[in-house]
């Protein structure tokens, strides 16, 4: 399951479905360092001014995003390695609310740390995503979404998965802003009840509580409002999206 919503106000998204892994697959820029929230850890390193494990280096930090812990971790990015000891107590305090509420006072993002980005996953399964330039959410959605296609293919029989460069197919600026249009109110993509053919991949698209995702995540009982589908042509190699009328 993929789910996203956005809020305007606060250039946020909420989702599931959607990994680190996507971003650093997209065509963003891998963070250069980046400071991890609470729970502290001591097998990292430790921040002596913030008390915040932090770990530099873009090399180290793909290493970390790509594993398993760093799925789970809240963190957020800043430009050079040193900014972090120009943080205020405010600032720092603001940061410790975030890490164990897992929400935010003020939005994080800080003049100091000159960060784009800031991942707070919470224990609910979804993840609030905050985005200095929102409009790059849109590279890692698609890369998300092919990789969801690629693992639902890989469980056909060869010839639904013959050629060997699917999982790169585009996402036509049309049919991103038809999915924008969306975002607010939140869209599931139910890639469990996908129908997938030789000619076509077609993934409903429904509209649904937030808690029901992670309260129970069985396709068959999800129920929700049917908005449509978002629909592969794999000749063509692009999806379009079908609203219902």
């Amino acid at each position: 399951m993929i789910y996203v919503r956005f809020e305007p106000i606060s250039t946020a998204y909420v989702t599931m479905g959607i990994d680190p892994i996507d971003s650093l697959n997209s065509a963003n820029p891998v963070p250069r360092h980046i400071m991890l929230l609470p729970p502290v850890t001591d097998d990292l390193t430790i921040n002596q001014h913030t008390g915040f494990n932090v770990i530099d280096g873009q090399d180290q930090v793909r290493n970390f995003l790509s594993s398993d812990r760093g799925r789970q971790a809240a963190w957020l990015d800043y430009r050079e390695e040193g900014f972090v000891d120009d943080l205020l107590p405010q600032e720092i305090a603001e940061l410790l609310y975030l890490g164990h509420k897992k929400a935010q006072m003020v939005l994080p993002f800080y003049y100091k740390l000159q960060n784009e980005y800031a991942r707070v996953p919470l224990k609910t399964g979804l993840v609030n995503s905050y985005w200095r330039h929102p409009e790059r959410f849109a590279t890692v959605f698609a890369v998300a979404m092919n990789r969801h296609l690629r693992d639902v293919l890989a469980q056909k029989p060869f010839w639904f998965r013959a050629r060997n460069h699917i999982g790169n197919e585009k996402t036509p600026p049309a049919v991103q802003k038809q999915l924008e249009q969306l975002f607010p109110d939140g869209v599931a993509f139910d890639w469990p009840s996908a129908a997938i053919n030789a000619r076509e991949v077609e993934v409903p698209m429904l509209r649904l509580p937030e808690r029901q995702l992670f309260a129970d995540m069985n396709p068959d009982t999800l129920g929700g409002e049917e908005l449509g589908k978002l629909v592969l042509d794999r000749r063509s190699e692009q999806w379009r999206v079908e609203m219902n009328k």
